[in-house]
């Protein structure tokens, strides 16, 4: 991909950051093209060369786990290699609360070639936390868990309708169909269910991920570990200034708690990152973690990742049955 590529893709997140909780579906392909200085016609040509290299295939829908009364959160557990950590999540689609997984590699300052396995769970109180957290050590190839991180998410401002648990039950089963395709299978008008369909969006009901291998973006993403949340600002603004057409991710950090005094109430950000050789990035690392205020740095490629609905789609059922 060129700067191009990541201008538009930019631009599909609110406010120019990518998060975990996706795209703005709403935005037009006009929007984007005034923003990146194009005719709109040049933007749907670059997303439609996405579409045929493999690197873009639609969307997921994710309801808001907060409409359910739960958080959620993640761990992570080193594995071996490729095989192990898929091997791994082969298991976990038997783990109640388990929503989603995916690979990551890369270096840091300190080591090379780490490979992690990130878990998304639900977590409804202390207790269920506390037992799936126990169940992942079990099947942690070394015993050893990171976390819980908690993810959080935009808060969701509205009371659902009956209607509102009809459509997100259409949207998560077919995330890519056309509004007037969702609308006839929730069996009301065109007009209605666009009216419902984007206040559940603007009050963050549900979430729009876009379905990318990350591994085609010609980036990488870089972690950065600052010791304390006045650390972020300056090294973030050092880093967009250096990678202008950088994707930022969480632009303002965010806490990491149970992973040792050495790290608690650290704060971490993330950004994409045009690639660079090997040796490139190793020296970026390496320069990157003698920056004041900086505790760690790690690049990280994004690999196989999984999808757990199973807790998703039972409890959008318990809402459609009351």
């Amino acid at each position: 991909m060129d700067d191009l590529d990541l201008d538009i893709l930019r631009w599909m997140y609110p406010g120019g950051v990518r998060s975990p909780w996706g795209t703005d579906p709403k935005i037009t392909a006009a929007e984007i093209a005034s923003h990146v200085g194009l005719d709109r016609t040049r933007v749907w040509a670059r997303i439609r060369k996405w579409r045929r290299e493999g690197f873009w295939d639609g969307f997921l829908v994710y309801p808001n786990f907060m409409i359910f009364g739960v958080g959620l959160l993640s761990a992570e557990i080193v594995v071996a290699d490729v095989a192990e950590g898929c091997a791994l999540m082969d298991k976990l689609e038997m783990m109640d609360g388990a929503v989603r997984a995916y690979l990551a590699y890369g270096d840091s300052a300190t080591s090379r070639d780490v490979e992690v396995l990130e878990v998304f769970f639900v977590g409804e109180d202390p207790t269920r936390i506390a037992r799936r957290m126990e169940l992942l050590r079990r099947l942690s190839p070394t015993g050893r868990v990171d976390g819980p991180f908690r993810r959080e998410a935009p808060q969701c401002s509205r009371a659902l309708t009956p209607l509102d648990w009809r459509i997100i039950a259409a949207n998560v089963a077919n995330p890519n169909a056309s509004p007037s395709r969702v609308a006839a299978l929730v069996g009301v008008t065109l007009k209605t269910f666009v009216r419902h369909h984007t206040a559940l969006i603007d009050d963050h009901a549900v979430f729009y991920v876009p379905k990318v291998d990350w591994s085609k973006l010609g980036c990488v993403i870089l972690g950065v570990c600052c010791r304390g949340a006045g650390d972020v600002d300056p090294v973030r603004k050092a880093l967009e200034a250096r990678f202008p057409h950088s994707i930022p991710i969480n632009l303002q950090g965010y806490d990491i708690e149970g992973v040792g005094p050495d790290f608690d109430k650290s704060r971490w950000f993330l950004i994409h990152v045009p690639s660079h050789s090997p040796n490139d990035l190793q020296t970026l690392v390496l320069n990157l973690s003698q920056v004041p205020g900086v505790r760690l740095v790690r690049t990280q490629l994004l690999g196989p990742s999984r999808q757990f609905p199973s807790w998703t789609i039972q409890r959008i059922a318990k809402h459609l049955a009351t």
